[in-house]
């Protein structure tokens, strides 16, 4: 093979080694931040392939296509991705990891290969020349065959490990890129190290250290096992902390329903003695009409009046329960100027318990989105419609617009509440998550709506016999 030949086929698989890092960068940065099926996304990625396929065409070396990359994708990512930067950082740092540790790999096959091939040559020999760039060319496209594999398997159950992480914390960056700033870091040295210039000859390495060959490869393969152990294990961390999160807010929901009950008992209570002082009463106001003292009798009809408006309830549902939430919910509400309007009427089809605990959360919400608006214009809207064997329990209210929702509508948005439990951030609304496990009990669902500034929440529930069984 003539020189000319040989830099021919390494120039193409030069460009066939950077669309492969290319198109892993997108598929690591869609396990991050999941598909948008956006056309400006298409055409992004499109564009990143082609750029970094132009740019390797250039005279330029690789770190240059990397820096332009990476403030490409900075860009990109604080563009469209503003509260998500970390996680274009993470993603980058995964990339040159994967990158660097298949180079690894398949840098010592090649050498393995090349040096088993040169060694067969007879320096001798007229055609010595072609023969070491066929032996060459052979070696580049065996690294190449080699690097294509072990990026795309890396990438692969990387891929599967990190998808559908939607919240990661700078300080869950910081700890899942240590490895890969060692492996990045690890080649790095290496390759500084494997050919090193000393006055007028050269230093090779791996001619020095052959056991380098085999020793190099493991140390790639340990560093990428101890990554994928790391971010799985962060994971199994996540989910105990997720349960003990739930498990408290549980312990709080029921806390706060075992209060509406005393709530609502002592408001029964309280209108039980009223009527059975009302004799009483009567008796004193004819004791006083029959003294002439009217200016006494005005004053005492006032505080009647007042005991009495304390007592009455802006909603009646039809349930001492949902008759105290509903009514506290007002309440608060109103105090606060937003607009509170409700059609509620119980049934018994759910125990009140259950549909005390979804009455809570999604009101507590609600009014909670309100808060942050400008008084008056906030609204909530509460009804409760029946249809056939289901309940449809729907909850509107006015907010900001910057609770992310999926177009789905069976997504749970994320939160930037944070926990009373000390250390734990919430990465998910875990009230609306208990809402969608009190549904799911009863063979419904949880449906979100985003329409401009209106957050619409509907809460399907069967009755009957079969939510009955469920429970």
């Amino acid at each position: 093979m003539s020189q000319p030949a040989f830099e021919i086929v390494n120039s193409i698989l030069d460009i066939w080694k950077i669309v492969i890092q290319a198109i892993m960068f997108l598929v690591l940065w869609t396990a991050v931040f999941g598909v948008r099926k956006e056309k400006k996304d298409g055409i992004a990625a499109v564009l990143f392939i082609l750029v970094n396929a132009g740019i390797g065409l250039l005279p330029y070396t690789a770190w240059v296509r990397y820096a332009v990359s990476a403030f490409a994708v900075l860009g990109y990512g604080a563009a469209h991705y503003k509260k998500q930067i970390d996680k274009a950082v993470f993603v980058m740092l995964a990339f040159y990891n994967l990158h660097s540790l298949s180079f690894l790999i398949a840098n010592s096959i090649y050498m393995e290969v090349t040096n088993a091939m040169m060694k067969e040559l007879d320096t001798l020999q007229e055609n010595y020349m072609q023969q070491a760039y066929h032996c060459m060319a052979v070696g580049q496209t065996a690294f190449a065959i080699f690097y294509t594999a072990l990026f795309v398997t890396m990438t692969v159950i990387f891929y599967r490990l990190i998808k559908g992480e939607a919240v990661m914390a700078w300080q869950d960056i910081i700890l899942l890129s240590v490895l890969n700033f060692v492996g990045s870091m690890t080649t790095k040295i290496i390759i500084e190290l494997s050919m090193v210039k000393i006055d007028d000859s050269f230093f090779i390495l791996f001619d020095e250290k052959p056991d380098l060959l085999w020793k190099m490869p493991l140390i790639a393969v340990l560093i990428f096992m101890g990554e994928t152990a790391l971010i799985y294990f962060w994971q199994r961390y996540r989910v105990l902390l997720s349960e003990r999160q739930k498990h408290f807010v549980e312990e709080q929901q029921v806390k706060t329903m075992k209060k509406r009950l005393e709530e609502a008992e002592n408001f029964y209570g309280s209108i039980r003695k009223v009527r059975h002082e009302m004799k009483n009463h009567m008796a004193n106001i004819k004791g006083l009409a029959e003294a002439g003292q009217y200016g006494e009798i005005e004053d005492y009809v006032r505080r009647m009046d007042e005991t009495l408006q304390e007592l009455e309830y802006k909603y009646v549902t039809g349930n001492a329960v949902t008759d105290v939430i509903i009514n506290e919910k007002c309440r608060r509400a109103e105090k606060a100027g937003i607009r509170f309007e409700a059609d509620f009427r119980y049934g018994g089809e759910i125990p009140v318990f259950d549909l005390g605990i979804i009455l809570n959360n999604l009101l507590d919400n609600a009014i909670e989105a309100c808060e942050k608006l400008e008084v008056g214009k906030g609204f909530i809207r509460l009804t409760l419609k029946r249809k056939k064997q289901f309940l449809l329990l729907e909850v509107e209210n006015s907010f900001d617009g910057a609770v992310p929702v999926q177009t789905d509508g069976n997504s749970i948005p994320d939160t930037t509440k944070y926990s009373t439990l000390p250390g734990i951030i919430r990465d998910h609304g875990i009230g609306l998550e208990n809402v969608r496990d009190i549904a799911e009990r009863y063979f419904g669902g949880v449906n979100i709506k985003v329409k401009g500034d209106v957050f619409h929440v509907t809460v399907m529930l069967q009755k009957g016999e079969v939510g009955e069984q469920k429970k």
